[in-house]
């Protein structure tokens, strides 16, 4: 039962991640939104679902990956394109998408540790359902200020 609740709401945040993704413009993927490099939310977003979604434990970096590229507070030379990330994006979402598959109550009951913590898989996958539905929702607030509107949100509805 839980782990259906798992499946609709990680279902329903790759909704609104794809629809962000349509909502902004290529040219607009190097730009400064709510004080950071729009690319870099997105980035952080992503890899922040492929590192702890999962298992943390045994995550390996994309191969692209560099020091702190996950950081949306870092300014450097880095600069990853729209077409990138929504590669990067795809790759995750279908990993995921796989997990989700073998879900059941008795996994999501399951302990492992994060940050020397340890909780259940399903206080995992909250954490990061409630991370990422903070950066949609900072990205939708980010294009209302500079927009007039948002973006279409899933919700419950």
């Amino acid at each position: 039962m839980l782990a259906n609740s798992i499946k609709n709401q990680t279902a329903q945040i790759f909704q609104n991640i794809e629809i962000l993704l349509d909502a902004v413009p290529e040219n607009e993927f190097d730009t400064i939104k709510g004080g950071y490099k729009t690319w870099r939310h997105f980035y952080h977003l992503i890899h922040s679902l492929d590192k702890n979604f999962i298992d943390p434990g045994s995550y390996i970096e994309p191969i692209f990956h560099k020091n702190n590229l996950n950081r949306i507070d870092i300014k450097d030379e880095n600069v990853l394109t729209k077409n990138e990330i929504k590669e990067y994006y795809e790759y995750v979402k279908d990993k995921i998408d796989e997990y989700i598959k073998k879900l059941n109550d008795e996994i999501l009951a399951e302990e492992i540790c994060f940050n020397k913590m340890q909780i259940t898989k399903l206080e995992l996958i909250l954490a990061q359902l409630r991370h990422i539905f903070y950066h949609v929702g900072y990205l939708h607030c980010c294009i209302k200020i500079e927009k007039g509107g948002t973006p279409e949100y899933i919700g419950l509805y």
